[in-house]
This record gives C-alpha cells, structure tokens and sequence, in this order.
C-alpha cells in the first residue's frame, strides 16, 4: 500500500512540475509578444474627412435637437396649465391636466433617449469608412515594424488606457504619416527598418 502512495505523488509531482513548466512557457511567449499603442483620437483628428463628419452630424443633431425641443415646449404649457387650473381650484380638472403632463414628460425622456442613440448610430456610419483606412495603415505600420498587437491609447471618453509605455512603441504618428496626411511644422516621423531598406534599394 505505501508504494501505491508513493508512486501516486510522484505522478502528481510529475505533473505538477509539467503544469508549471507549460505556465512559464506561455507567460514567456506573452513576455515575447511585441505590443504597440496608438491615440485613435489624435488620428481621426487630423483626418481630411473629420470636418465634413462634424458638420453632417451637428445637421443631423439639430433636426433630431428640434423633435425633442417641440415636445418639451409642449410639456412646459401643460405645467404652466396645470399650476393656472390648480390656482382657480379646478382641481378635476388640474389632475386631468396633469395626468397629460405625465405622458408628455414620458414620451419626452423616449424621444431623449432615442435621439442619442440615433446620434450615436449615425455618427458610427460616418466614421467606419475613415475607421476602415485608420486600421489599414494601422496594420501596414505595425507589420512592417514588427508589431503584433497595437492598443488604442485612449478610450471613447478620452481616458488614458495605457498607463505607461516606450516612446518608440508609440506609432501615432507613424499611422498618420502612412495615411499621406501632411502635419504644418512637424517632421516626418523616423521610417522603419523595412522602409529604409527599400529606399536604399
């Protein structure tokens, strides 16, 4: 019986020691993994088509603006009603006025929310096509640098997602560069091995 235990541990040091080994691999190929970061935001910034983007969503916002304005007015003179009624001491009738103004300020909070997520749901059509080249030339640099991941370096609402990292690691300006847009008073950023190699060529 205590050869049967003996040889049951070893098995599991066995494994156990095989378990740790293949850990330690994976976190060494993960160490191995060349990661960059870019600010989409800062890109899509200096993009030709930004412009146009701003200005056919701010055309769109104001005519969904102009909705919800309307059944806001609409709600203000069923209160101003209701306190008018309230005051004479009708008070059937202020609780009918009222019971309006409920339903007016509901349908006002669904048209809200409705027109933010159209907002929201145009504003992505506009951008995909830009976002599209952004990856493209995205793609180019990291390959040619010899990048496997790129992270964003900021998110949505402007936040820093990545605390720290190399300057080198950073292709911000690589991308742009890549996309042939040209910067007032800024030089070009360095080119890559492969690029040079192919200018000395």
């Amino acid at each position: 019986m205590i050869v049967v235990l003996c040889n049951s541990n070893k098995k599991k040091m066995k494994n156990l020691v095989l378990t740790i080994g293949v850990v330690l691999m994976s976190i060494g190929a993960a160490s191995a993994q060349k990661m960059a970061h870019a600010d989409i935001n800062a890109i899509l910034s200096v993009m030709p088509e930004n412009k146009k983007i701003n200005e056919d969503l701010q055309i769109y916002a104001t005519g969904l603006s102009k909705r919800v304005q309307d059944m806001k007015a609409q709600l203000d003179m069923a209160v101003e009603q209701f306190n008018k009624v309230l005051a004479a001491g009708d008070t059937a009738k202020a609780v009918e006025i009222q019971q309006q103004g409920l339903e007016l300020d509901k349908q006002l909070q669904q048209a809200s929310a409705q027109a933010d997520q159209q907002l929201a749901q145009k504003r992505g059509e506009l951008l995909q096509p830009v976002l599209n080249r952004i990856r493209e030339a995205m793609k180019k640099v990291a390959t040619a640098k010899g990048y496997e991941y790129v992270l964003n370096s900021v998110d949505g609402s402007g936040t820093s997602i990545v605390l720290w990292g190399p300057d080198a690691a950073d292709i911000t300006r690589a991308v742009v560069d890549e996309l042939g847009i040209k910067l007032e008073g800024a030089e070009q950023a360095p080119a890559s091995e492969e690029d040079a190699k192919k200018k000395k060529k």
